[in-house]
């Protein structure tokens, strides 16, 4: 029997937001942690955890040859993403990121912009295509 979940949808970063979320996941106590945030980067989520690490604070991921094209995560320490994976880290409870990885938001340097096409390959309606597409697979985002 597959073990229940349970989902938080905040919408509104703020002190009470975590405040309830911390109180929630001190009750329900899960096994495992699932954070909107790229994929790619969850090995990156042990770091909220050193002395050094204080918020505010950010995720920032660029093509090496284009630091323009920059999109970053921020993190306050009131946001309820930033205190989830502190409380994770702190009760030794595994904690990722589930959201769509880095690449998808970068554009392909080895193809020439196409202003008919939309920047966001989600955007253009066929999800499952863009997930196959090897040429997406293939790119490395940082």
């Amino acid at each position: 029997m597959p073990a229940e979940a349970s989902y938080f949808g905040i919408r509104h970063h703020g002190p009470g937001s975590a405040r309830r979320l911390i109180e929630a996941l001190d009750e329900l106590a899960p096994a495992e942690l699932l954070i909107e945030g790229p994929a790619d980067l969850s090995h990156l989520i042990p770091m909220l955890d050193r002395a050094e690490m204080v918020p505010p604070l950010a995720l920032l991921a660029y093509p090496a040859d284009d630091p323009g094209q920059a999109v970053f995560w921020p993190f306050a320490v009131f946001s309820p993403e930033y205190q989830a994976a502190r409380w994770a880290l702190r009760h030794h409870v595994p904690v990722r990121f589930i959201d769509l990885p880095v690449a998808w938001r970068m554009p392909d340097p080895s193809q020439p912009a196409d202003p008919s096409q939309p920047a966001d390959p989600l955007e253009s309606g066929d999800a499952a295509e863009t997930a196959a597409d090897p040429a997406l697979a293939e790119r490395s985002p940082v």
